[in-house]
């Protein structure tokens, strides 16, 4: 029979043999294309639980051409590490870090979640009242130098 898998709210840090049925909601490269590249990932689970998960250069290579953006994958073995970086890409305690043993398959699971977008209050924007060392990006890649101005407007009363 097979394992259960386990669920992104349960990684606490105490064990690194996992196996996850994740979706990969954000994908980017971060650093020099065949130099220091490495790919970072924010995965999700079943429960809408989201996790960041880290591929560093010395492994990429193996799984660069089959990690993609929406796709599902059943993913076993990572390193878990306190996710204590000065700015963070998801609230989760810890990420994963793929190793040596890392073992990635994709596989067809619909059930599980597209990227969910957790909008905050127009009063914590204006207040800057947002999650300690949480960043969120959107990239816009454009080959003139625009300007973007957002108008914000408060919906809730």
């Amino acid at each position: 029979m097979a394992r259960i898998s386990d669920k992104i709210k349960s990684i606490d840090g105490s064990r690194e043999m996992l196996k996850l049925a994740v979706r990969v909601t954000d994908l980017w490269f971060v650093g020099t294309p065949n130099k220091s590249e490495q790919t970072k990932m924010v995965i999700v689970d079943s429960e809408g639980d989201q996790i960041h998960a880290v591929c560093k250069a010395d492994q990429l290579k193996s799984w660069k051409a089959d990690l993609k953006e929406n796709s599902t994958y059943v993913m076993h073995n990572f390193k878990v590490v306190k996710n204590d970086s000065q700015f963070r890409v998801c609230e989760h305690e810890y990420k994963l870090v793929f190793i040596r043993v890392t073992v990635v398959r994709e596989v067809d699971l619909h059930e599980l979640p597209f990227k969910e977008f957790r909008f905050v209050e127009i009063g914590n924007v204006v207040a800057r009242n947002f999650v300690a060392g949480l960043l969120v990006l959107f990239r816009h890649v454009s080959s003139k130098n625009t300007r973007v101005v957002f108008r914000m407007k408060d919906l809730s009363s």
